[in-house]
C-alpha cells in the first residue's frame, strides 16, 4: 500500500485523530449550509477537541514528527480560522468591518500557525510554552463571540472587535505554559460553552 501511496508512511495515530478533527470540519460545513448554528458549533468543538487529543498522543506515544505538525497546522487552519469565518457570513451578514476584522483574523491564524513551524528547529523537541495564543485558543474564543451575538441580538461591532484582538492576542509576545493552568482554564471554558450549546 505504501508503496503506491508514499505518503501513508506517516500514518500513526495521533495523525489519523488529527484527520478525524477534519471530517468533523468539513460536517461543520454541512450544518453550515443549512443553516444550523448549533450544529456547527458542535462539529467545531469536537474537531478542536481532536487537536488537543493528537498532541497529547503525538507526546504520549513519543510519535511527534515533522509531518504531523504540518498537518496539525493545516487541519487547525482550516477548523480555526476558515470555519468561523464561513460561521459569520452565515449568521451575521457582510460588512466591510467585519470582512476586515476576519481577514485579519485568519491573518494572524496563519502568521502564527507558520512562525509555530520556523521555530521548531526539530518536530521531535517537546515544547514547554507557547509564544502568543494558540489558534484552537483563539477560534474558541470567536466562535464563543459568534454564539452569543447571534443568540442575543448583539451588534455585530462585538464581532468585529473580537476577532480583532484575538487576532492581535494569536501574534503577541507572551509566553503561556504548555499545559499550564491558563490552558486548563481555556478547555474548561470550551467544555462549559459546548454543555451550553448542546443543551440549548
Amino acid at each position: 500500500m505504501r508503496k503506491y501511496f508514499p505518503a501513508l508512511q506517516y500514518i500513526n495515530v495521533p495523525n489519523i485523530v488529527t484527520t478525524i478533527g477534519l471530517f468533523f470540519a468539513v460536517a461543520a460545513c454541512y450544518f453550515l449550509s443549512i443553516g444550523s448554528l448549533r450544529g456547527t458549533i458542535i462539529c467545531v468543538s469536537i474537531a478542536m477537541l481532536m487537536d488537543l487529543v493528537d498532541g497529547l498522543l503525538a507526546d504520549k506515544l513519543n510519535q511527534q514528527t515533522r509531518f504531523g505538525a504540518y498537518l496539525d497546522s493545516f487541519v487547525d487552519f482550516f477548523v480555526c480560522c476558515i470555519v468561523p469565518a464561513l460561521m459569520v457570513y452565515t449568521f451575521l451578514g457582510i460588512s466591510i468591518p467585519l470582512i476586515a476584522a476576519i481577514t485579519f483574523f485568519c491573518a494572524c491564524g496563519m502568521w502564527r500557525l507558520a512562525y509555530y513551524q520556523v521555530t521548531s528547529v526539530d518536530a521531535v523537541v517537546k515544547r514547554t510554552y507557547f509564544t502568543g495564543l494558540p489558534v484552537p485558543g483563539g477560534a474558541l474564543l470567536v466562535t464563543i463571540a459568534i454564539w452569543v451575538t447571534v443568540n442575543f441580538g448583539l451588534p455585530a461591532w462585538v464581532c468585529t472587535l473580537a476577532f480583532l484582538m484575538t487576532g492581535l492576542l494569536m501574534l503577541s509576545f507572551f509566553k503561556l505554559e504548555k499545559y499550564g493552568l491558563w490552558q486548563k482554564a481555556m478547555w474548561l471554558l470550551g467544555l462549559g460553552f459546548f454543555g451550553l450549546v448542546v443543551a440549548s
